[in-house]
């Protein structure tokens, strides 16, 4: 997240990536539950961004800190 300005300290990529990967899990649920497609789409298209998000993370605590988060 350098390459914006923004430099995160080590902790602070675990606690983005722990949020992140909470919120990933509830998302999931609510899709696979809702009975309405619209919501169900809307669910899967914020599953999407959090995908990149989770990866440009990844990528910049690795570049960083050389953090492996998992």
């Amino acid at each position: 997240m350098s390459a914006n300005g923004i430099r995160l300290i080590a902790s602070e990529y675990h606690i983005l990536w722990e949020a992140l990967k909470h919120y990933e899990e509830r998302l999931e649920k609510l899709s696979s539950t809702s009975a309405d497609e619209d919501q169900q789409l809307k669910y899967d298209e914020k599953l999407q961004d959090i995908d990149g998000l989770l990866e440009v993370i990844k990528i910049a605590a690795e570049n960083d800190y050389e953090l492996m988060l998992v």
